[in-house]
């Protein structure tokens, strides 16, 4: 199981200053210094088999590699670039894994759509509960009547009126 790291932020101020800040074309050398990089990933592998040559990475180098790969999938220079991980299994075939983003410089995991929806669905379900226990406070319960709600002299008071006026 992977490691969850949608909690974590990452920066280089040092990179960023040092580079220039981010470009299409040094966003994926900015995100492998992050946390967030996988060294076993084509990318990092041809990165080292090609740093000593004249042959510079290249995409068609990386679709002919089966495993994990990265791609700069969306950008929006200089504030935002999408990165996404993909497992490949042949050269037309990719599975994204995971997606990450990277606001001004801060890179951030993408919470998958499992973590967003169980989210939603757990608070949703809290507040059923909580509405069932507000519920169940005024309710009361009489062997002969069945159950009833319980209401104070006010509520009452305007339950007959409102009755009253209906007749």
């Amino acid at each position: 199981m992977a490691k969850e790291l949608t909690a974590i932020e990452w920066r280089s101020d040092q990179w960023l200053f040092q580079f220039g800040g981010l470009h299409p074309d040094n966003v994926l050398e900015y995100f492998s210094q992050s946390p967030f990089w996988d060294s076993a990933s084509n990318n990092a592998i041809l990165k080292m088999q090609t740093q000593f040559n004249d042959f510079q990475q290249s995409a068609y180098d990386l679709k002919s590699m089966v495993g994990i790969e990265f791609a700069l999938t969306h950008q929006e220079p200089p504030a935002l670039f999408i990165i996404t991980k993909f497992r490949r299994s042949s050269p037309t075939k990719v599975t994204p894994i995971s997606v990450y983003y990277i606001v001004d410089g801060n890179a951030y995991e993408a919470p998958t759509l499992y973590s967003i929806v169980s989210t939603r669905m757990l608070s949703s379900i809290k507040k059923v509960e909580e509405a069932f226990e507000i519920a169940r406070a005024h309710a009361e319960f009489h062997p002969s009547s069945g159950y009833s709600w319980k209401e104070t002299a006010e509520q009452k008071s305007a339950r007959k009126a409102a009755m009253k006026e209906i007749r």
